[in-house]
């Protein structure tokens, strides 16, 4: 194989002239912006420089590369000539807002935070509350930190984790990882945006409650839960960009929540009992075990600062903007959070009436009934319903971009249907399925009623593995071939920090598996457990029974969608019309291929 140029020393002329490629036999059209007379779409490494990969035609490699290449994420606006008018302008200074905004809305700390308030006080207390969030914000970080590394190394690469975890495994895991995260990462964001039509339908049925004097029945519950659960699936399908509306929400929500708690509250709690009192009223005698348990409201909230790695890939300067843009909101979500834990705290008056709610059986509007009476909780309410809805329609959207990027790869049954964009370009039959998953798992409430708590803890115990997964294969199996730093990196801290992520990952599957209970009942057992068996189980069932012999994430199955081979359309089987070249492409090859695009890719955004 002839090496490919090196990429720290990359010279514009291997990308070949013209005139070069027209005895190539490939036709150049006249460039598409001014701007962009420095970059043609259509050039690839002369000839002589290209690896012997069972290709037919120059032109089949050209195609090739372009489908795979990092280069072809670059969208028309960053070729074209800038907009230089004042609306223009204004967009390009809102850009890192919307970053942020992608983030803060996906975590959404508040959704996280005050649904589980009465299990938090139970389980540990306002101590707990504060430091133990505190903590797992502490341990969340390394993950982050850890994930922001991998992805300025990355830059925009499609398939988010998945992708990641391909390109990092070892030949024996190269297709199992993919497979595993994909999957995982798809039903724990079902089960985030399930859980946020839930927290949603609790919260207005008590807001009817309130205002209205009567109390809705169970059934109520689940049919709006469904309700909603539709309406994130319209959202998506409509592409309705609501991240904007959202980030304003998040952080006056919280603002005004203060507020309210600061004029209302005019006996207030000692900050000593805020910050040191320890309750226990689970039933468990080891004050240890409850401070695992103490430490779910946490875990769960300060997930989903990966939307970066779905939605940034294709901006400039991805391998600075996407660290950033995680760890930005990241600390966002963290400070937001602390502040309305500590608020909430200051405005309990008697601890003993929010353990054992009698006003629509939530803490929360326990808590703000006593300081603002019926109608002003009512108007709290509204801050926390909108807040749900912000966060479920977000999950959903990044739902559909990983199932459809699992439709792609051929993974999702009926993989060229559900890999088909609608009109705006968005990957809406994936998301109509999420949403479909979520009115599924809602419908449960009619037989357990702490089915919230088994929602949470399902999520943060998968999108936790999610999350190490990457971070363990690039610990346990470093290989510069496969992974170079970009110019975000954590350097001599990067194993140990990536140790504290993998072990915080593995600990918390099994304390969030914990029952919150006792004694354990049918009734207050921590279903969580068996909602990951159920997962687990799909996910590798699928896999050893059928998934093994066929799937094969990567550019093989990009070029057979190209043209180069054929595949099923149902699960991207290989057909007998696969040739034995594109059969023989090696792994290192292709290994050698990426390192040098993305590389490549960086040297030209630096032009």
């Amino acid at each position: 194989m002839q090496p490919f140029p090196s990429a720290t020393s990359c010279d514009l002329s291997i990308l070949g002239s013209p005139q070069e490629a027209d005895t190539a036999g490939i036709q150049h059209p006249p460039p598409a912006h001014p701007t962009a007379s420095s970059y043609n779409p259509h050039s690839f490494p002369k000839p002589v420089d290209l690896p012997s990969v069972g290709f037919h035609s120059y032109n089949e490699a050209v195609s090739f590369v372009k489908l795979y290449s990092p280069l072809t994420t670059m969208s028309e606006f960053q070729l074209a000539p800038k907009d230089h008018s004042h609306l223009a302008a204004f967009k390009r200074a809102l850009a890192p807002l919307e970053t942020l905004a992608t983030t803060v809305t996906v975590t959404s700390v508040m959704t996280g935070i005050v649904p589980l308030t009465q299990a938090a006080i139970s389980s540990g207390g306002p101590v707990m509350m504060v430091f133990g969030f505190a903590f797992a914000g502490l341990m969340a970080l390394s993950i982050a930190l850890s994930l922001a590394d991998i992805a300025s190394g990355f830059p925009s690469v499609k398939g988010g984790l998945a992708e990641y975890s391909r390109r990092l495994a070892p030949d024996h895991l190269r297709r199992l990882a993919p497979w595993l995260v994909g999957w995982l990462h798809f039903f724990a964001f079902a089960t985030g945006a399930t859980s946020c039509a839930f927290s949603f339908a609790l919260f207005a049925t008590s807001a009817i409650e309130i205002a209205g004097g009567f109390v809705p029945q169970r059934w109520v519950t689940v049919l709006l839960h469904v309700f909603v659960s539709i309406l994130f699936g319209a959202v998506n399908a409509l592409q309705l960009n609501l991240d904007m509306y959202s980030i304003a929400w998040h952080v006056s929500g919280p603002i005004a929540i203060v507020m309210t708690i600061a004029a209302s509250n005019k006996s207030p709690p000692s900050p000593g009992w805020v910050f040191s009192h320890f309750e226990n009223e689970t039933g468990w005698t080891s004050s240890f075990y409850v401070v695992l348990l103490g430490l779910m409201q946490g875990a769960f909230t300060m997930t989903g600062y990966d939307a970066p790695i779905h939605t940034m890939h294709s901006i400039e300067n991805a391998a600075v903007k996407i660290p950033k843009g995680i760890l930005c909101g990241f600390l966002v979500s963290f400070t937001i959070g602390e502040m309305i834990i500590i608020s909430l705290l200051f405005g309990i008056n008697d601890i003993k009436a929010v353990l054992n709610p009698v006003i629509s059986g939530l803490a929360p509007v326990e808590i703000f009934v006593h300081l603002i009476g019926r109608a002003g909780t009512a108007c709290v309410l509204v801050i926390f319903i909108c807040t749900f809805f912000f966060c479920g329609q977000g999950i959903v959207k990044a739902c559909s971009e990983i199932g459809h990027e699992l439709a792609v790869s051929g993974a999702f049954p009926k993989a060229a249907y559900m890999s088909q964009l609608g009109s705006k370009g968005q990957p809406a039959r994936v998301g109509w399925v999420c949403a479909a998953l979520s009115s599924t798992i809602g419908i449960m409430y009619l037989g357990d009623s702490t089915i919230l708590q088994a929602l949470t803890s399902a999520v943060a115990i998968e999108l936790n593995l999610v999350y190490s997964i990457p971070i363990a294969l690039r610990f346990f199996f470093p290989n510069p071939t496969r992974f170079q730093p970009g110019p975000f990196t954590l350097g001599r801290l990067q194993r140990p920090i990536n140790m504290i992520a993998i072990t915080w990952a593995v600990l918390g599957a099994f304390i969030f598996s914990l029952p919150g209970w006792y004694p354990i009942t049918a009734g207050n057992m921590n279903y969580a457990c068996v909602l990951l068996l159920i997962t687990l189980s799909s996910i590798l069932g699928y896999w050893y029974f059928s998934a093994r012999h066929w799937y094969n994430l990567g550019p093989r199955d990009k070029a057979a969608d190209c043209g180069f081979g054929s595949m099923s359309s149902d699960q991207g089987v290989a057909s007998d019309a696969t040739t034995q070249e594109d059969k023989s492409i090696e792994e290192k090859d292709l290994d050698e291929i990426e390192n040098w695009l993305d590389h490549l890719e960086r040297d030209l955004r630096e032009l």
